[in-house]
C-alpha cells in the first residue's frame, strides 16, 4: 500500500498570518540585538545581566527537553516496550528543544562569535564550561538518535541498509551516554545559581539547586512530550493508543510528589519556611508556581477521568509546563530583583526573538510529523478500501 503524501495549499490563513507576523517581530528583533546591540533590543542591565533569553531560552528550553531521554531509556534500558510508537516523537521534541536553546545562546550570549572557544579553551573550573560541553554533545546524540527517521528516506538501499545496521549496533550505547549528558545538564543548571548565595531569594536558594533543577525536568519533559502527542493526534493525521498518554500522565504524578516532598524538607532545612506567609510579590510567585506545578497536577492526574480523557490530560499537562516555566523565571528574574535594586521587565524585542525561534522549532515538529516516520498515520479515507482489500486477499 503506498502512501500519499500531504499536499501544500497555498493559502493565506489566520494562523499563516500568525506565523508569519510573529517572524516578522523576530527577524527585527535579530537585527535589533546583532546590530544595535543589547541597549536597543534588551532591558538587561549590569545588576540584571540575565533576563527572559536565559530565564525562558535556556533553563525552560533544556528542561522541557528531558522527555526524551526518559522515554529513551524507558524503552531501550529498561525494556518498556509499550512506549516505543512515542519514541521518535519525544527524541524529536528534545532535538528541536535542544536546538531551540543553542539558538537562543545566540541571542544571549554576549560576543557569540566566541561560542567555539568552550571547545578548545577549556576552564574546568567553571559550571557554564560543563553547560556547553553537555549541550554540545547531548546534542549530538540526540541527532544520532532521531536520524534513522531521514536516512530511512534516502533512495539508496545499500547507503541506507549500511547506515541502518551501524545505528542499531551504537544506539544501546547512544541512549546510555544521552542519559547521562542529560542528567549532568539539567543539574549543573542549577549549579549556576548556586553562585547567587545571599542574593536569590529563600524561597529559591538552596544547596541543592543541582537536585531540585534535575527533579522538575522529568515530569516536564514528559509533560510537554503528551502535549505534542495529543496535538498530533487531534490535527496531524496521527493514530495513537490514548491508554499510552494516559499512562505518561500516572507516570508525571509520582515524580512532581517527589519534587514537592523534596521542596518542603528542603525549605524547612534552610530556615526559609516563614516567608511562605509573608505578604509580597516573591510569595506570590512561589505560590503560583508551586500551585501550577505540584498542587493541581497532583489532585487532577489522580483522577481517572482526567488521565483517561486525552483533552484534559492535555491542559493537566499544561500547567505542569506552566508551572515549571514560573520555577525557572522565579529562580533567573523575579528571586534576584530584591537584591538587585532592578525591576526587570523584558523588552518586546526580547519576547520577539524567543517567540520566533520557539515557532519555528512547533513548525518543524509539524512537518516532521506529517512528512516523515515520527508516529503511526491514520490510513486515509480513500485508502482504506484499497487496504482492506489487500487484507482480504492477504
Amino acid at each position: 500500500m503506498t502512501r500519499t503524501m500531504p499536499k501544500f495549499r497555498n493559502t493565506i490563513t489566520l494562523w499563516r498570518a500568525i506565523v508569519a507576523l510573529i517572524v516578522a517581530a523576530g527577524l527585527y528583533a535579530t537585527y535589533a540585538r546583532f546590530a544595535l546591540g543589547f541597549a536597543k533590543a534588551t532591558n538587561l542591565t549590569d545588576p540584571q545581566p540575565w533576563g527572559l533569553w536565559v530565564g525562558l531560552g535556556t533553563l525552560c528550553g533544556v528542561g522541557l527537553s528531558a522527555g526524551g531521554f526518559a522515554i529513551a531509556a524507558a524503552v531501550y534500558l529498561l525494556g518498556f516496550e509499550r512506549y516505543r510508537p512515542v519514541l521518535r516523537a519525544a527524541v524529536l521534541v528534545s532535538f528541536l528543544g535542544y536546538s531551540s536553546v543553542i539558538a537562543g545562546m545566540m541571542y544571549e550570549l554576549g560576543l557569540p562569535w566566541r561560542i567555539w572557544h568552550p571547545i578548545f579553551m577549556w576552564n574546568r573550573a567553571s559550571v557554564l564550561f560543563e553547560v556547553s560541553w553537555c549541550v554540545m554533545l547531548y546534542s549530538t546524540v540526540l541527532a544520532l538518535e532521531f536520524s534513522p527517521a531521514l536516512v530511512e528516506k534516502i533512495p539508496w538501499a545499500g547507503l541506507r541498509t549500511w547506515y541502518l545496521r551501524w545505528h542499531h549496533e551504537i544506539l544501546v550505547g547512544l541512549v546510555m551516554a544521552g542519559v547521562v549528558l542529560s542528567s549532568l545538564h539539567q543539574s549543573f543548571l542549577g549549579g549556576l545559581y548556586l553562585l547567587t548565595k545571599g542574593k536569590l531569594d529563600p524561597l529559591w536558594y538552596s544547596p541543592y539547586l543541582t537536585t531540585l533543577f534535575f527533579l522538575s525536568a522529568i515530569p516536564a519533559g514528559l509533560a510537554i512530550t503528551v502535549m505534542a502527542l495529543y496535538l498530533s493526534v487531534r490535527s496531524l493525521n496521527v493514530k495513537l493508543d490514548p491508554a499510552i498518554l494516559s499512562e505518561v500522565g500516572r507516570v508525571i504524578a509520582p515524580l512532581l510528589a517527589l519534587y514537592g516532598i523534596f521542596r518542603v524538607v528542603d525549605l524547612s532545612k534552610n530556615g526559609a519556611l516563614p516567608y511562605l506567609w509573608m505578604w509580597r510579590e516573591e510569595t506570590l510567585s512561589f505560590w503560583l508556581e508551586i500551585g501550577l506545578f505540584v498542587l493541581a497536577p497532583l489532585v487532577l492526574l489522580n483522577l481517572p477521568k482526567v488521565r483517561n480523557n486525552p483533552q484534559s490530560l492535555y491542559w493537566t499537562c499544561a500547567t505542569v509546563v506552566g508551572g515549571f516555566m514560573a520555577n525557572r523565571l522565579n529562580v533567573s528574574i523575579t528571586g534576584l530583583q530584591a537584591s538587585s535594586g532592578v525591576y526587570y521587565v523584558p523588552k518586546w524585542t526580547e519576547f520577539a526573538a524567543t517567540l520566533m525561534v520557539l515557532t519555528l522549532a512547533v513548525l518543524v515538529f509539524r512537518y516532521a510529523v506529517i512528512y516523515l516516520d515520527i508516529l503511526p498515520k491514520k490510513i486515509p479515507p480513500q485508502l482504506r478500501w484499497t487496504a482492506k482489500g489487500a487484507a482480504a486477499e492477504a
